[in-house]
């Protein structure tokens, strides 16, 4: 027992040292590695570069862990990647090799860690990433990095590499991570949404793009290799009303932000939010920060634990919420012309926007 005891640690110490070979060796091929974290956009500004960069002429391998996590190789094919269990940041690694293979110029990573300590060890130890992305901070993940918006700031910067660039898109924020990048001896770029860029997530595509030598340009379509993530926000005209699907935004402050661009003026709304047994923060954010501030004529749970976030929301004073048991009667029960979906894309909400992408609207 003793001898295989021993040889099990050396298995693993030698398994330890060779992982830790592999990660510098693929990191030292690549020209750039961009780390992508934030609260908001992290999928969009990764396929927004992927499509810029690859646009200009280079190498280019894209891992996302948005709604359906994939990764883009060299020729621009997508894959789903399918996990057996939890995601785990490990996941990073094996990226890193699959992008070795293919001979990659520049590995594009979304941070798929939400605790800091985890965010810290994929950058240090997987992702090694040298030009950094921080979309922007907002109110999310309350349970892993913060009730504050500075200390969810705090939690965002432990992927500020060393000695590179940051990009941001958060202007608020940014004295705060240009301090961060100073002592750091690093570089950081605010990216603001402006000379053309519709968006925070195009600004940081194109300032990226500029160190590269590749112009500002239009945003990406189909034809040019951008592919948005599946459930991205998106407005589905239905008999007799329209339904904005903002399952993905997740936080408060987004999804207002969307709503407000997408449904100008509309006061008349029913609001359907999926909810997660395992996400309670981003409902107790929502009942902070957006309930309160939209004006809805009713507002219907769908999803898991449902009974219990109704319980919740109507003892923090709510009216007109109630709960449905499917999508299908959820949007039977919406009785405006306007419908917008809230909370969550997992569960409930995934299926129905397969739905509704196939043509099925009940």
């Amino acid at each position: 027992m003793l001898v295989f005891s021993l040889l099990l640690t050396a298995g693993y110490l030698v398994w330890l040292f060779y992982e830790g070979y592999a990660a510098r060796r693929a990191r030292r091929s690549f020209r750039h590695v961009i780390h992508v974290n934030g609260i908001r956009g992290k999928t969009a500004t990764c396929r927004l570069l992927d499509a810029h960069l690859r646009r200009g002429g280079y190498k280019v391998f894209t891992k996302t862990t948005g709604t359906a996590p994939a990764y883009i190789d060299t020729a621009g094919v997508e894959h789903p990647i399918r996990r057996r269990g939890a995601a785990n940041i490990m996941e990073q690694w094996h990226v890193l090799q699959k992008a070795y293979r293919e001979g990659t110029e520049i590995l594009i990573v979304e941070c798929m860690a939400v605790s800091p300590v985890l965010q810290k060890v994929s950058q240090e130890k997987l992702v090694q990433g040298d030009w950094n992305v921080i979309t922007n901070v907002r109110y999310d993940h309350i349970f892993e990095m913060g009730e504050s918006l500075d200390e969810i700031a705090e939690s965002l910067s432990s992927t500020i590499p060393q000695g590179g660039v940051l990009f941001t898109g958060d202007p608020d924020f940014f004295p705060f991570f240009e301090g961060k990048c100073t002592a750091l001896g690093t570089e950081a770029i605010l990216c603001p949404p402006e000379g053309g860029a519709g968006s925070e997530n195009q600004a940081i595509a194109w300032a990226i793009g500029a160190r590269l030598g590749i112009s500002p340009g239009p945003l990406p379509g189909e034809a040019e290799g951008y592919r948005r993530d599946f459930g991205a926000c998106k407005c589905y005209d239905l008999p007799g009303k329209k339904f904005l699907n903002l399952f993905s935004a997740n936080d408060p402050e987004s999804s207002q932000m969307l709503l407000r661009e997408n449904l100008p003026g509309e006061e008349e709304l029913t609001l359907i939010y999926n909810h997660r047994v395992d996400r309670l923060d981003r409902l107790l954010l929502f009942l902070r920060y957006f309930f309160p501030q939209v004006p809805y004529r009713k507002l219907i749970l769908i999803g898991e634990g449902r009974r219990l976030a109704l319980l919740r929301l109507r003892r923090a004073g709510l009216t007109h919420v109630e709960t449905a048991a499917g999508w299908q009667e959820a949007l039977a029960r919406a009785d405006t012309p306007a419908v917008v979906g809230l909370g969550n894309i997992k569960g409930e909400a995934y299926e129905m926007i397969t739905a509704l992408e196939s043509g099925v609207s009940a």
